[in-house]
This record gives structure tokens, C-alpha cells and sequence, in this order.
């Protein structure tokens, strides 16, 4: 993919996700190009199960063996069991569907707030 689309791809990220450390997560999208488009399709599944007011956050920590898993994490200021039934919904209604395609290099989870 062009640059010129990868840079229109992360600015279409950055009006539904919150980018901790921009340019990590930014040059780990450029290396794993199949994600940007994969995020772009969740959001829509993300919003219906988690809801409207949810904030979504990217992360990409490294491990200890030097590798990175991108991090798409719900800010759920709610009780856990509703994250979890959402987080589940999710998995079910789309993400199983689409995993593939991620090669092992994203995750969806929750973090509590």
C-alpha cells in the first residue's frame, strides 16, 4: 500500500481509537498492513456491542522476546460482567469471522476505568 494510504488509514484510526505512542503504533500498522483496514471494519461491531460512549484505546507493548501484539482496549468504566458479555458478543458477531486476518498480531480486550 501506498504511503499516502496508509497515512489516510491512520487518520480515519485516530477518529475512533485513542493512539498511545502514535509513532510505535504507527510504523507497527506500516509493518502489519492487513490491521489498519481490519480496525476500520470493526469499529462499527465495536460500537454496537460496547456502545456509543465507549473510548477505545491502540497499544502495541513490546514483549520480552522483542515482539508486539496491537492492543484495540475498550475504556469500560461499567460493572466487569458487562465488559465481558460485550468482549464476548464481539468475538461471536464478528471478530472470530475476521481473525485470520490479523496473523496473531491483534487483540481486542477491556481495560477498566
Amino acid at each position: 500500500a501506498s504511503f499516502a494510504k496508509q497515512q489516510a488509514e491512520v487518520i480515519a484510526l485516530r477518529k475512533f481509537f485513542v493512539i498511545d505512542d502514535g509513532l510505535s503504533i504507527e510504523a507497527f500498522l506500516g509493518e502489519h498492513r492487513t490491521l489498519p483496514q481490519l480496525l476500520l471494519e470493526a469499529t462499527d461491531y465495536l460500537r454496537a456491542t460496547f456502545g456509543y460512549d465507549v473510548v477505545f484505546k491502540l497499544r502495541a507493548p513490546i514483549d520480552e522476546y522483542g515482539t508486539s501484539t496491537l492492543y484495540a482496549v475498550a475504556m469500560w468504566s461499567g460493572p466487569v460482567a458487562d465488559a465481558r458479555i460485550a468482549l464476548d458478543r464481539f468475538d461471536a458477531d464478528w471478530w472470530l469471522a475476521h481473525s485470520r486476518r490479523a496473523s496473531g498480531r491483534l487483540s481486542f480486550t477491556y481495560e477498566l476505568v
